[in-house]
């Protein structure tokens, strides 16, 4: 992991390759798990602004990955996709396009799957600044109703304030020093009033109607048969034959849903098991062997390789460091 911090800046700036670093990293002012969904090597570019009353994290991913949590309840919360992956993007399975708003229901928890090679930006607003400027802006429109829907579709508007999303990610990234200005958390706080005359007005807005694909059911019921199973031997064919399906639409699912396929999925299911295993085990008493042969891995080499591919370290490493700690 690396990070800079210019000083009097308000930027971070991180590579992970690995999804609990990720998730410690994001955790300041919420409580999430972030899971990888696919078996490929993970690189994560995650850009914080943090200000008063507004914060931003720009998240751009090679691999998919599952965040669920608890949000803050100091703040509230608004996501915008500014780049799409290889899939969609899910919030609590329905299938999110472009030009949706999303995700500010603060009762609601988070459940979201991002695809790989996208970018998401998270804007967290503090309430009481947020209700403050929706008052002096007139909008008594965005009340406890309108906050419940979690979704609302903006097309003709949404794409001017992804525009400037997309310019402070870059001056972020590329001119951090043009930040550093006294007058930057005033630019930072002009997102507000700008972020709520994008919202129509309630006479006037389109709530988002959105599904989830056919095959989303399928997939995880898929998935719970696999959590259940995990220390059982599991062949395409036999999962298909529980599931009363036939690979194409199983394996289709999948690439839709979670961007892998249904056996790669399985084995990175397993290998959050082990380290699961490995990080609550007795170094001293512990056989890695043992613990992969119990969740299927025959290979050693091929399993090792994996478990370095998926965490950035060996599994011997994650028992070191659990002697360490």
């Amino acid at each position: 992991m690396m990070s800079s911090m210019i000083s009097s800046c308000p930027i971070r700036q991180y590579c992970f390759r690995n999804s609990e670093a990720l998730s410690q990293a994001l955790n300041a002012r919420r409580q999430t798990t972030i899971r990888q969904l696919s078996l490929n090597p993970l690189q994560c570019n995650l850009l914080l602004i943090e200000s008063e009353p507004i914060s931003f994290s720009f998240s751009e991913t090679s691999c998919s990955l599952h965040v669920a949590g608890v949000k803050d309840k100091r703040c509230l919360e608004f996501s915008f996709i500014l780049q799409s992956g290889q899939q969609d993007f899910f919030a609590h399975e329905q299938a999110i396009p472009e030009t949706t708003l999303f995700g500010f229901d603060p009762t609601r928890e988070v459940n979201l799957i991002v695809p790989a090679n996208s970018i998401i930006c998270v804007v967290q607003i503090q309430r009481d600044a947020f209700d403050c400027c929706a008052e002096l802006m007139q909008r008594s429109d965005l009340n406890a109703q309108f906050f419940k829907a979690n979704f609302v579709t903006v097309p003709n508007m949404i794409s001017g304030v992804q525009a400037h999303l997309k310019k402070l990610y870059a001056i972020a990234m590329h001119h951090p020093e043009h930040l550093t200005q006294p007058r930057s958390h005033h630019r930072l706080e002009d997102f507000i009033p700008l972020l709520i005359d994008s919202i129509p007005h309630a006479s006037s807005r389109l709530e988002a109607s959105l599904q989830s694909p056919r095959r989303f059911r399928l997939v995880k019921q898929a998935e719970e048969y696999m959590r259940a199973h995990l220390e059982t031997p599991i062949t395409l064919m036999s999962l298909c034959q529980v599931l009363y399906t036939s690979e194409r639409p199983l394996t289709y699912g999948f690439r839709e849903v979670y961007g892998s396929s249904p056996m790669a999925y399985l084995k990175t299911l397993r290998l959050y098991a082990v380290r699961t295993q490995l990080q609550q085990a007795k170094p001293t008493t512990t056989k890695i062997a043992e613990i992969a042969k119990r969740f299927d891995f025959q290979s050693l080499g091929h399993f090792s390789r994996d478990y370095k591919t998926m965490f950035g370290e060996l599994p011997s490493e994650t028992l070191k460091q659990v002697f360490r700690d």
